[in-house]
C-alpha cells in the first residue's frame, strides 16, 4: 500500500477558524497558493507530515471521530487523497 506524505513547503494554518493549506517556497510552481479545508482534512493533514498509508490514516480517524460506516470513512480518506494528489500537495513514496 503507497504511503503519502506532505509535500515539502505546504503548511497548514488557521486564519480566522479556517483551516488553510499555503504552498511556499519549491512548492509554489507545482501547486495551488492557498487551499482552504475542512477539519476532517486538517485532522488527516497533520496525520500525513510524518507520512501515513491509507490503513494507517483509516485508525487515526476512527479513534478520533465517532462512525458508524467505516467503508464511507474509508472511500472519505480515498477521496482526500485523491483530491490532494492531484493538486500535487501530497507525495507519494
Amino acid at each position: 500500500m503507497s504511503k503519502f506524505r506532505t509535500r515539502p513547503g505546504v503548511v497548514l494554518t488557521n486564519i480566522c477558524g479556517e483551516h488553510i493549506l499555503v504552498a511556499a517556497k519549491a512548492a509554489v510552481p507545482d501547486c495551488p497558493f492557498v487551499t482552504r479545508i475542512n477539519e476532517e482534512s486538517a485532522f488527516l493533514w497533520e496525520k500525513l507530515k510524518g507520512g501515513a498509508d491509507e490503513d494507517e490514516l483509516l485508525r487515526a480517524v476512527e479513534k478520533e471521530f465517532e462512525t458508524d460506516d467505516p467503508e464511507a470513512l474509508r472511500g472519505a480518506i480515498q477521496a482526500f487523497l485523491k483530491q490532494m494528489s492531484e493538486m500535487h500537495l501530497l507525495v507519494e513514496d
